[in-house]
């Protein structure tokens, strides 16, 4: 949707009140609260941003399409593109990273395209959001800021590669690989899904990908196990059973090494 008549949100601008915002080498993060029942303006951000829901949410609107944004989602948003967010719910918080062009263009990174933004069939990275707001909230000086740079470009490296140089096949094993995420998938179940020899996805899986298909997989079942701790639902053993892990030793020791924090240390967020 074209962003005439709404009104344009200004570098480390939010709907929101600003908690706390760090801002660094063309990098602006930030943590918003929202009240409950807000309805904002159509509007749209001079800066394309990344967004995780701590609390709370909204139902979304962008054209006809509207979403509801749920605690533990993680979102991408294009700049200029208008939209307009409804019925906050009471307590909402939610961390935004944005990246300034001074940044884009010292490191020469591009954004992921506008086809990411609002797209439910879009899969990325997020465990690095969690991880670069882990170390928002960590704050210690120098140290922190350094972690947050270099994954703030390995986010962004990761987000933008540009489909058509991928083959076509791979986002039809990424969209197998969530759909399949919570049962037993085989490489051979896998291959027949998407019809290509099971050779061919073993041999050219991490050249594509960056990681085996375990690894892969299991980044996909902590992405999954964020939105069930927000949710509170559940307890983190319950969580780390649903997920699909041999036990929670094993779930915290994948979300350390993922996100750079624990379930439990998440979950205090």
């Amino acid at each position: 949707m074209e962003s005439k008549g709404a009104i344009l949100l200004e570098a480390g601008t939010y709907v929101g009140a600003r908690v706390r915002q760090q801002v660094f080498d063309g990098i602006i993060a930030s943590e918003n609260f929202y009240e409950g029942g807000t309805i904002s303006d159509w509007h749209f951000h001079e800066n394309p941003h990344f967004s995780h829901i701590l609390q709370g949410g909204s139902k979304e609107i962008r054209g006809k399409s509207p979403e509801q944004q749920l605690p533990g989602s993680s979102l991408y948003y294009y700049p200029g593109i208008a939209h307009q967010n409804m019925n906050y719910q009471s307590g909402t918080r939610i961390f935004n990273l944005e990246f300034t062009p001074a940044f884009l263009t010292k490191y020469n990174i591009n954004i992921p395209e506008e086809s990411w933004m609002f797209s439910s069939n879009i899969q990325w990275n997020s465990h690095l959001l969690v991880s670069i707001m882990a170390e928002h909230f960590r704050s210690d000086t120098s140290s922190s800021l350094l972690s947050v740079h270099q994954l703030c470009i390995n986010l962004l490296s990761s987000a933008s590669r540009p489909e058509e140089i991928n083959p076509a096949w791979t986002r039809q094993v990424k969209e197998a690989m969530y759909d399949n995420w919570n049962r037993p998938l085989s490489l051979t179940d896998l291959a027949a899904q998407v019809a290509l020899h099971p050779v061919t996805i073993s041999r050219y899986f991490p050249r594509y990908f960056g990681c085996t298909l375990g690894e892969y997989l299991r980044k996909i079942k902590i992405e999954k196990s964020l939105s069930m701790i927000r949710e509170g639902k559940q307890s983190l053993t319950e969580i780390a059973y649903d997920c699909g892990f041999a036990d929670q030793a094993h779930f915290i020791k994948t979300c350390k090494r993922l996100t750079g924090i624990t379930p439990k240390q998440y979950q205090k967020f």
